[in-house]
């Protein structure tokens, strides 16, 4: 393949995305535009307080980040990238409107379905709770636990990803390459499976 690889990394909450991400970014050496880490720089105090507060009154109550933030965001990553370097959207979009976005700006420069791959972590509810619970429980607040992650907010994040992700999916179907990753079992086997998939992918790029 002679352009850059891309990677659109989807998933559950909770489904490891982070990790796998510095895995991808390292392997395949892409910019990483990480909506996540995005979002904690404004929450932090990147950008105005009226930005601020709107996005703090979301994640507070388990809802998706407020759209017109992140398509911003995504238009000014997507468009300003190093044309040599492929890019990792990591745990983004999550709506379709954004989606359709990402896949306009995408093509406007250049980064076509050809050198495009989008992934999906997915594991069960269940596991979902039980990892967000153990998160919370072994950093105990001191500085990486999410304000999100109470049970009654997860089980309100899987019901806003389930009814917009879903709907993200069955657009980048007909985008790009896509593949449903199982995120159960140790960070390497997840790693294995999801460098098997691109491996298949880069074959017939």
């Amino acid at each position: 393949m002679n352009k850059p690889l891309n990677i659109i990394l989807l998933g559950d909450p909770a489904a490891g995305k982070a990790t796998q991400a510095k895995f991808l970014l390292n392997k395949h050496k892409l910019l990483d535009l990480d909506m996540g880490r995005e979002m904690r720089l404004i929450l932090n105090g990147k950008g105005s307080a009226s930005v601020r507060k709107a996005l703090k009154e979301t994640t507070n109550k388990g809802k998706l980040a407020p759209t017109e933030i992140v398509r911003a965001i995504h238009k000014e990553k997507i468009l300003s990238a190093r044309k040599n370097k492929g890019i990792l959207l990591d745990g983004t979009p999550k709506m379709i409107g954004e989606a359709k976005l990402v896949y306009k700006w995408m093509q406007q420069v250049k980064r076509t379905p050809e050198s495009t791959i989008a992934l999906y972590l997915h594991i069960p509810e269940k596991e979902v709770l039980k990892r967000a619970k153990d998160r919370v429980e072994y950093f105990k607040g001191k500085f990486s636990k999410r304000p999100d992650d109470t049970v009654d907010s997860l089980k309100n994040r899987i019901k806003y990803y389930r009814k917009n992700i879903a709907q993200v999916v069955s657009f980048f179907k007909t985008k790009y390459y896509y593949k449903e990753i199982n995120g159960l079992g140790s960070r390497t086997e997840v790693k294995n499976r999801i460098d098997k998939v691109i491996s298949e992918f880069l074959k017939h790029a």
